[in-house]
Parts: C-alpha cells; sequence; structure tokens
C-alpha cells in the first residue's frame, strides 16, 4: 500500500527484547517541539501531524490535539489522551514511502531480528530517555522527523542530524516533555534509547501506547467538489456531480454500484442522535436510550448519546455502510445537547460521542461529515472530512463553518426557503453569490429532499420542478 511521507517519527515498545547492551548516547542535540493534530503551517515546513508515518489516524487516535498552548498538568485542556503524552520523533522510519519494510534493518538497529514482522513497526512505540540539565524524562516514538525519515548514521549511530533546519534538530518531542523538562521552543537535550523494562515509573507510564502501524485510508472530498443530496423516492443518478448523499437504509446496493460505474462517491445517511420507528435496526435500541419525541418528525425520538449501550449499535450502522458499498457515511442529528432531549446532555457529551461516530468510520476505511452541530465546527473540523449544513444562510451562521473552508474541506449546505426557491426579488441569486464567494457547495432543495426541485450554486443553475403532472428540466 502506498504510504505517504510525512517527516516525523515516535517509539515502540517490541515484547520479548531483554538486551543488556549499552545504546548510543546522544548529546546536545538541538530539540523541538511538535504535537499529534498540529496543523501545517509556516513553521513546521507545511507538514501536518494530524497523521504520523505510522498511523494514519494519530490525531484521533489519541483522542484530540495536544495543544501546547492550553495545558492542564501534562494533558491538553478538555480531554484526557487515550495515548502516551509523552512522546518524541526521531528522523527514521522503518517502512520506505510504498508502505514496504526497509531492506538490512538487523545491520544497524540494534533490537532488529530476521523474525520481525514486514507488517509491524519495530521503531513505533520504543522508549528513549531524554536529559536536559539535572531532569530527565520517558516518552515512546510515534512519529517522523525532524524534517527526514532515513538518517540512521545519526539514529543509530555515532553522526550528528543530517536536517540542518533549527539549528540542525534531530529530536521533536511533546508539550508534555516539553513542559517536564523546561524547554525552550529551540533547546539542546541528550537522548538514548532504553529498554521498556528499564522504564522508570512517572508520568509517561500512566498512559502507555500500544497500537502498531495503523494505515487505513478513505475518500477524502476536496473543497471544491460538489454534491446532490436525496433522501426520497427512486434515487435521480443524472446529475454531474461528484458525490451523491443517499440514505443507508432505503438504497439498495444496486443503486450504489450505478452510482459507482458512474464515477460517483457515495456518502449513505444515517441518524446517530435519534432512534427512528421505520427502521429495521429499531428493536436493538434498549428503551434506557430513548429521550423525547423530536419535535416535528413524527416516530423519531432523541437518544441518549452518553450511554454506551448505542456504540454497538452505531457501529453495525458503519459496518453496514461498509457492506454495501458506501464510501462515505452521513450522521445527522449530532447536536443533541443543544435540545431537549429528556437526557442532562452537555458539550462534552456531545464531543465525545461524535468523535466516536468519526474514529469507527475512519477505522472503516468511511469518509464522515459533520452534520450541523455549529457551535463546535472548530473542535471536531479535525475529526471530520466534510460538513453537511442546513440553512446557515437564513441564520447567519455560515462564518461559523469556515474552518472546514481553511482546512480545504467541502462544506455541502442546503437551502429550504421559499424566498430562495422563488428567487423573490433576487434573493435566491444573492445567496448564490454570497455562496460561491465562501466557497461553499449550496443547494437550493425541498425540505423532503426528494428531489422534486433542485437548484445549483455551483453547476450551472439546474432547476428541477414539478408542475401538475409534468416535470420540467430547466437549464439556465
Amino acid at each position: 500500500m502506498m504510504k505517504r511521507l510525512t517527516f516525523r517519527l515516535t517509539v515502540l515498545f517490541i515484547i520479548g527484547y531483554n538486551s543488556s547492551s549499552a545504546y548510543t548516547l546522544h548529546e546536545n542535540i538541538s530539540t523541538t517541539v511538535f504535537w499529534a493534530g498540529e496543523k501545517g503551517s509556516e513553521a513546521n515546513h507545511y507538514i501536518p501531524n494530524i497523521a504520523s508515518a505510522w498511523d494514519d489516524m494519530w490525531m484521533m487516535h489519541y483522542n484530540g490535539i495536544d495543544d501546547p498552548d492550553h495545558r492542564e498538568g501534562w494533558h491538553p485542556a478538555g480531554f484526557i489522551p487515550k495515548e502516551n503524552p509523552f512522546y518524541f520523533a526521531l528522523p527514521f522510519n522503518d517502512f520506505d514511502e510504498n508502505g514496504e519494510k526497509k531492506a538490512n534493518l538487523t545491520e544497524y538497529i540494534p533490537w532488529a531480528t530476521s523474525g520481525d514482522a514486514n507488517n509491524t513497526s519495530i521503531c513505533k512505540n520504543r522508549w528513549i530517555k531524554i536529559t536536559k540539565g539535572t531532569e530527565t524524562a520517558y516518552a515512546q516514538w510515534e512519529d517522523v522527523g525532524p524534517f527526514g525519515e532515513d538518517d540512521k548514521e545519526y539514529v543509530f549511530g555515532t553522526s550528528q542530524p543530517q536536517n540542518t533546519v533549527n539549528n540542525n534538530a534531530g529530536l521533536d518531542v511533546s508539550p508534555a516533555v516539553r513542559d517536564y523538562l523546561s524547554l525552550s521552543d529551540i533547546d539542546q537535550t541528550d537522548w538514548q534509547f532504553v529498554d521498556a523494562a528499564d522504564v522508570p515509573n512517572g508520568p509517561w507510564k500512566e498512559t502507555v501506547t500500544t497500537r502498531n502501524v495503523d494505515w487505513v485510508d478513505w475518500y477524502k472530498p476536496s473543497l471544491n467538489t460538489t454534491w446532490q443530496w436525496q433522501l426520497q423516492g427512486d434515487i435521480n443518478t443524472s446529475y454531474h456531480v461528484e458525490v451523491y448523499d443517499i440514505d443507508l437504509f432505503d438504497t439498495n446496493t444496486s443503486v450504489i454500484a450505478s452510482l459507482h460505474q458512474k464515477g460517483k462517491k457515495v456518502i449513505c445517511y444515517f441518524s446517530a442522535g435519534s432512534w427512528e420507528d421505520w427502521r429495521e435496526d429499531k428493536d436493538d435500541f434498549p428503551s434506557s436510550v430513548l429521550g423525547n419525541d423530536m419535535d416535528g418528525w413524527e416516530g423519531e425520538k432523541w437518544l441518549d448519546i452518553s450511554n454506551e449501550a448505542l456504540h454497538p449499535i452505531m457501529e453495525a450502522r458503519l459496518d453496514l455502510a461498509v457492506q454495501k458499498g458506501c464510501d462515505g457515511v452521513e450522521p445527522d442529528n449530532v447536536d443533541g445537547y443543544t435540545n431537549n432531549t429528556g437526557f442532562d446532555l452537555n458539550a462534552s457529551d456531545q464531543l465525545e460521542y461524535n468523535k466516536f461516530i468519526a474514529t469507527q468510520a475512519h477505522e472503516r476505511g468511511l469518509s464522515v461529515g459533520l452534520k450541523n452541530d455549529l457551535n463546535q465546527v472548530a473542535t471536531l473540523e479535525p475529526f471530520f472530512d466534510f460538513n453537511v449544513n442546513e440553512q446557515c444562510h437564513v441564520y447567519n451562521e455560515c462564518s461559523m463553518l469556515q474552518p472546514f473552508i481553511d482546512a480545504n474541506k467541502p462544506v455541502f449546505n442546503a437551502e429550504y426557503a421559499q424566498k430562495y426557491v422563488d428567487n423573490t426579488n433576487g434573493q435566491r441569486d444573492e445567496l448564490c453569490a454570497q455562496s460561491n464567494k465562501m466557497k461553499m457547495k449550496t443547494l437550493v432543495l425541498p425540505l423532503d429532499l426528494d428531489d422534486s426541485f433542485r437548484y445549483s450554486c455551483f453547476d450551472g443553475a439546474y432547476v428541477w420542478r414539478t408542475i401538475g403532472n409534468a416535470l420540467f428540466y430547466l437549464i439556465n
């Protein structure tokens, strides 16, 4: 499998290796700071750390952005990491750019053996000790860098780093290591490999990373991706768009296959935050998770998204999406904490649930979109691949979606207001002008999403209308 270059690294715990030999001590090494979820910028040469060299979902598996500026002890403020916050990167990767294990690793990696598995990193999760003055911290290897991935003479030998950036930096460390050792953004440290058995107790042992390589690829639509949204009726497959958003349960696999044959990607809709009495899995929901009726939607009730009894049900829905050939999913009603659900839900409950849905989708190779939930867009954008929004123009909320635009991820916007349908006083024209300026993909659609009419702001102004018993297709 093709593996992209990310130029960052981390350490791996190899069970069963008990060498007593001393590893090379690397002294006075220029040391810089990086973090899980760091976006590409001029400061880091536009190399993002949402994925690592060994884990396409590093930030998600970590449970969020390891914010270096807002801390609670050794953790980022706002959540508890699911992986070790004491981590580092060195400029070597034991896999090449094609995802193949490099040859002759036993010649220069002290703990390498001829029996090492080809699909397992012998570097990821391995430990080092890092010393600054009289203080020593321990950390695990979780990414490759800084700015190199094949500097074996330095990493495993006695040479100086080949990298020339940031005072010839040869080690990247996490915010937790930075804080424990009181490091500056660019500092000097000594470091040395250590065996896991020799790592003493400390904050670095509270959560030990054990996940090995995890390379999962999924569809990632670009900012300019075009779309069609239809959840009811026979799917009209004739639109010249890249993505179709259709119902997971009601759409036959033959329709999905037909769309794929036309070169379309398929996003499958399901509700992640409500129970619907017409769905085939309705009896899988325990009564304890069913809340208040959803206002305006007969047969639908809010769910207690803080109850983990929902997890296997939603995982089964994601599995169904995979089985039917969906390229991604649109989980709906993921802002229950702002509604009268009948449960005492808060923003943290919603963040954790939405991150759970996104992570589980990506684990299955599915793209996933954030539906509405505007107040949490800035936090959740890194976890999602696109946004589906309803009526941000009517409610003057479109600016809240800017984080997706800035991340080159599409905002699929639908508007239902009659003034846009009729173009009253040119209001649809104004809507489209504003939407296109903001780089959003806006459709004016019927609330039932049944394709009874469609107006697009982005693909030639196609309008479907039903007049009497005749169906007219107009192109402006």
